[in-house]
């Protein structure tokens, strides 16, 4: 078992392995089996960039890898402290020990593809970010020039506009980030509604 937690906002999909997470969910790697998830740089970046958040990594079946680690306690007693920090560095001597291997069989090359794509990917979404500021500053445009509004109507509407390019503005600043609900959010609305 191989649990994983996607802590975007959003729904996270890695389309190499046909997976969609959604926005707080677990789900078990293990059963796409380990050796695809571990080798797949979606997984990797994923984890690298804090999209995903390891829950719980069960050791793999076979005992050539995790034989060799000494258990803390046995039978019933509790393990003694001296114990737990001979296991957790075993554990860790063990991992140290695999990383090269793990990082060779990735290749840096496809690693860096990966960050290629995501990099335009961004780069896209922030063209199509500078067409929606521009679709905003537009549509005031036109609410201010119209002699048919009222000043009421005019206020309304650039209010309603302006509260639009926040809340885009806010999501763009979130996009990967866990965030709170703060009381500034509250005092946004009523700045707004004061310009009524």
């Amino acid at each position: 078992m191989w649990l994983v937690k996607n802590r975007l906002k959003a729904t996270l999909t890695l389309r190499g392995l046909g997976v969609s997470i959604r926005s707080g969910d677990q789900f078990d790697l293990d059963g796409l089996g380990r050796d695809l998830a571990e080798g797949s740089n979606q997984v990797q970046v994923a984890f690298e960039e804090g999209y995903l958040e390891n829950v719980f990594k069960a050791p793999r079946e076979d005992t050539t890898r995790t034989g060799s680690l000494p258990m803390p306690g046995g039978g019933g007693r509790g393990a003694t402290a001296e114990e737990l920090e001979e296991w957790k560095r075993s554990f860790m001597n063990e991992l140290k020990q695999q990383l090269p291997t793990v990082a060779g069989a990735a290749g840096a090359s496809q690693l860096e593809q990966v960050r290629a794509a995501i990099s335009s990917d961004v780069q896209a979404l922030v063209n199509e970010f500078k067409l929606l500021r521009d679709r905003f500053e537009t549509a005031k445009g036109a609410v201010r020039h119209d002699p048919r509004l009222s000043e009421v109507d005019m206020k309304a509407r650039l209010a309603f506009l302006d509260e639009q390019e926040q809340a885009l503005l806010k999501n763009f600043d979130t996009v990967g980030r866990e965030q709170r609900v703060e009381d500034g959010d509250v005092m946004d609305k009523a700045d707004l509604l004061s310009n009524l």
